[in-house]
């Protein structure tokens, strides 16, 4: 009953941005998203939406909160994932980092604290020691993180990261990518209000 409802619901937003009337959709590729040239694989079943972000980025921070409440409101079938960007080698540990926290069951813990860590502490984490010191502060096992950091796991993880990242094609961050195919930057989407809007735009648009 709540998909059909959710799924009611979707129509109805659809409706109300005029998709389907006479003047078009609101939205055009190559305008407000980019329409990739060689599709992305997802990685779940469903609509997947990713972002595509880095906790050295200022703007993801500020995304944080309202991206998180748009997830929260998904439909069943939309599964949100995030990509770390790896740009240069203080991104690429910091997507490092993302990994371990992920298979150390704790990223739900400590996502939000490491962005916060960064942005309103102004702590320098791009280090991995000192990464591994702000984590043993807030309870999480330090040495532990330094094993899973170089596991194998975690750097293939970062492996499949940056190449999905250059399929992504992004020269900012953060980014939105729908279902492996379209890109929304917050540029053309004139901020980041805008880039959820299209991506409701395009999560209907992949329903059959």
């Amino acid at each position: 009953m709540k998909r059909i409802i959710r799924r009611y619901l979707g129509f109805g937003l659809m409706a109300l941005l005029g998709t389907h009337n006479a003047v078009g959709a609101p939205y055009e590729a190559g305008v407000h998203y980019v329409e990739l040239p060689t599709p992305v694989a997802v990685r779940a079943d469903g609509i997947e939406v990713t972002e595509y972000f880095s906790y050295g980025c200022g703007y993801c921070y500020q995304f944080e909160p309202v991206l998180s409440a748009w997830v929260e409101r998904l439909p069943e079938d939309v599964v949100f994932s995030r990509t770390p960007a790896i740009w240069n080698q203080g991104y690429k540990h910091l997507a490092q980092t993302y990994y371990t926290l992920k298979a150390m069951n704790v990223l739900e813990k400590m996502h939000l604290e490491v962005f916060n860590a960064i942005h309103l502490k102004r702590l320098n984490l791009v280090d991995p020691s000192e990464m591994a010191d702000f984590l043993t502060d807030n309870g999480v096992d330090g040495i532990a993180f330094g094993k899973v950091f170089n596991s194998f796991g975690v750097l293939a993880t970062l492996q499949q990261a940056e190449a999905r990242g250059r399929a992504y094609q992004a020269t900012g961050v953060p980014s939105l990518i729908v279902n492996g195919k379209y890109r929304i930057d917050a540029g053309a989407a004139e901020g980041t209000q805008g880039m959820l809007a299209i991506a409701d735009y395009l999560i209907e648009l992949e329903r059959p």
